[in-house]
């Protein structure tokens, strides 16, 4: 007979990924066991398997949920606004907040999405080249064709995606800048540049 979900379900699986995203990035996913997976949550291996069916399930569903919630937000927030700079900052704080309350999810995707299945991993990849195609439009609309082009258009992207996506090395939110100025200055920073 199948076992029954707990009215908390869902809430016990979002507190079981977001522990495991914080093992997998100060252990290593490779590194990490079942048993630590169990450990860190509370739970024994015998519940956490009622709730993921492996280690690498546990990995696809952290990623394709962090994922989908910048995806939505990136979409919803390139949707907004009456010109493409402030399309463009919307998008950019968007971003940056959600980075600064998933640094751990964070350092996993860019540390562990090879640990994926080929299969698990071109899904997480399509989602990341959606995003990518979000800011590299934003971008364009921005700059106006005075000094972008094609060619250069997808490094200008990854040049910006640097300064938000890898303050996980560095940035502490609770800092003396917080997600909210950083955003700004960011933003600043590369629309002076296009301007210059």
């Amino acid at each position: 007979m199948a076992r029954t979900q707990s009215e908390n379900y869902p809430e016990i699986r979002k507190e079981f990924l977001r522990r495991s995203a914080a093992l997998f990035a100060r252990k290593g996913y490779p590194n990490s066991t079942i048993s630590d997976l169990a450990k860190a949550s509370g739970m024994s291996r015998g519940l956490l398997y009622h709730y993921f069916d492996s280690k690498e399930a546990v990995l696809n569903e952290m990623l394709n949920d962090h994922l989908d919630q910048m995806l939505a937000a990136v979409r919803e927030a390139a949707e907004h606004g009456s010109d493409p700079e402030t399309l463009f900052r919307d998008t950019i704080r968007t971003i940056v907040l959600i980075n600064a309350h998933s640094k751990d999810l964070q350092i996993v995707l860019l540390h562990d999405l090879h640990n994926l299945k080929q299969a698990d991993r071109e899904i997480v990849v399509s989602k990341q080249r959606a995003i990518l195609a979000a800011i590299s439009a934003l971008i364009k609309a921005c700059d106006g064709g005075r000094k972008i082009d094609d060619r250069t258009l997808m490094a200008q992207t990854m040049m910006f995606v640097g300064m938000i996506n890898y303050t996980y090395i560095w940035y502490d939110p609770d800092g003396p800048v917080g997600p909210e100025e950083y955003a700004q200055m960011v933003a600043d920073t590369y629309l002076g540049g296009l301007r210059a």
